[in-house]
């Protein structure tokens, strides 16, 4: 059974050496796998608010978001982000009545966007 990724374990992590980029990819990785292993109201409620916790960045950029990696993706109303929030909302209350699919695809959609940001990040970093 998947468990989703909470914000204290992503600190202790994080306090302990892990990648910030790394740990905000496991936390929507998991969350797809959580999303996958059964179509239950409960579970979009439970990925919603996972989803909508804060991650590593928004406590390491605290009031400096234009100086955060991810900056794009929490001020655009249009980013995946937005979207699987959007749906996640939509699925806690439909359920089971709504395909899965859609909403893993927005969200592997994202994961790949979370790696190439991560990418991009290490370019200019180094």
């Amino acid at each position: 059974m998947v468990k989703l990724l909470g914000l204290e374990e992503m600190e202790r992590r994080h306090e302990k050496g892990e990648d910030p980029f790394a740990l905000a990819i496991e936390k929507w990785v998991r969350m797809r796998d959580f999303l996958l292993e059964k179509a239950d109201p409960a579970r979009y409620r439970e990925a919603f608010q996972c989803g909508s916790t804060k991650i590593l960045f928004c406590l390491d950029y605290k009031n400096q978001c234009s100086f955060c990696p991810l900056e794009c993706v929490c001020h655009d109303s249009q980013s995946l982000y937005y979207q699987i929030m959007r749906h996640l909302q939509v699925y806690t209350l439909a359920g089971a009545l709504l395909p899965r699919g859609p909403l893993i695809e927005i969200i592997e959609a994202y994961i790949r966007d979370l790696e190439n940001n991560r990418k991009e990040w290490l370019k200019k970093n180094n």
